[in-house]
């Protein structure tokens, strides 16, 4: 049955095959569009990985921002996400339930189009987006070909019983100069990801700060041909 148009995101893509192998699925930070992230997918691209790259546009347009999205508001109710309230954030757990359920709809889209399976699709995420690739990997309930999260944190600290989540090769790298998420979350994160006995790697990159550095690129580079 066709997946309804409004419950699939606008995309943005760099498909250099026509019958690619692998589909590597871009989630943009907070303020960007899908637009200006697919240059990512040109730094990483490997020929002789016969895959095509699709960024993603997060539901929700900035308020007085035209070009900036958001895959759910930082300040909901005029609140700063960190001093949110329980109203606070059940707000924010709603909206980001609704673009998960969007953003498995949209790789279902491409996934039928080509042939290919959800393990034949890595998901990307910088900052926000990251955010957002930890929550969708728990959504799920089959295991993706991989999860890369840069620069970003693990919103919401909880056990985890998803085994195809856990059994998902898993990539996480930040810079020690991030003045916008700060390197404790990355700790935070690594300490989530261990106890949780996750199959990952991770990555401090010095001098680094909230951006992704050619260092990153190489980095996920090798981690993305280690799980082709």
């Amino acid at each position: 049955m066709p997946i309804n148009n409004k419950e699939i995101l606008q995309e943005c893509s760099y498909l250099p095959n026509d019958r690619p192998n692998k589909l590597i699925f871009l989630l943009h930070g907070y303020g960007d569009n899908a637009d200006n992230f697919i240059h990512i997918a040109s730094a990483l691209h490997q020929p002789d990985w016969h895959a095509n790259y699709i960024a993603l546009n997060a539901p929700s347009k900035i308020h007085n921002y035209p070009l900036g999205r958001e895959w759910f508001n930082l300040y909901p109710n005029g609140i700063y996400i960190t001093e949110a309230g329980a109203e606070e954030i059940n707000t924010i757990k709603s909206e980001v339930q609704a673009a998960l359920n969007k953003i498995k709809n949209t790789i279902k889209n491409f996934t039928d189009k080509f042939s290919l399976k959800f393990s034949d699709c890595f998901v990307v995420g910088f900052s926000q987006g990251g955010m957002m690739t930890f929550e969708l990997g728990d959504y799920l309930d089959r295991q993706l070909g991989g999860l890369a999260i840069l620069s970003g944190r693990i919103f919401d600290e909880r056990i985890i019983n998803n085994a195809n989540f856990l059994q998902t090769p898993f990539f996480i790298s930040h810079g020690d100069k991030d003045n916008v998420l700060l390197v404790e979350n990355f700790y935070k994160s690594c300490d989530f990801l261990k106890e949780n006995k996750f199959n990952y790697e991770s990555y401090l990159l010095k001098g680094d700060s909230h951006t992704i550095s050619p260092d990153t690129i190489n980095l996920l580079q090798q981690f993305i041909k280690k799980n082709l």
